[in-house]
């Protein structure tokens, strides 16, 4: 179970940047879908049109896949078995509790400046 979490954390990053890519492509086609929709485009401003407006749906689509596989990510109940094994002590007299997610983070937070 664990490894599926995370996985869909990934997952929705990777889906969102596909989705960004092909918003730049959008937005390259972008005069070609306004003649489109304005119906003065011309053979190749039509394809142009077509692949824009192609690249906009599948830009919206995938950012709500993205979306959903984040949510179902955040909203997994956190137990202790699925939290991820205690970190090994590095000597420094901290305890080495995990945080949510796989267990691989550690707590970076210092006051010693203050």
């Amino acid at each position: 179970m664990k490894r599926r979490e995370s996985n869909d954390l990934r997952r929705a990053y990777a889906v969102w940047t596909v989705a960004g890519t092909s918003l730049i492509v959008a937005a390259v086609a972008g005069s070609g879908i306004a003649a489109v929709f304005g119906g003065t485009a011309d053979a190749g401003t039509l394809v142009w049109g077509i692949v824009g407006i192609a690249s906009l749906l599948e830009a919206l689509v995938l950012f709500g896949y993205g979306l959903w596989l984040r949510h179902r990510y955040v909203d997994q109940v956190r137990t202790y078995e699925t939290r991820g094994d205690y970190l090994e002590d590095d000597g420094s007299n901290r305890p080495g509790i995990p945080l949510l997610g796989d267990g691989q983070a550690g707590q970076r937070t210092t006051f010693d400046s203050l």
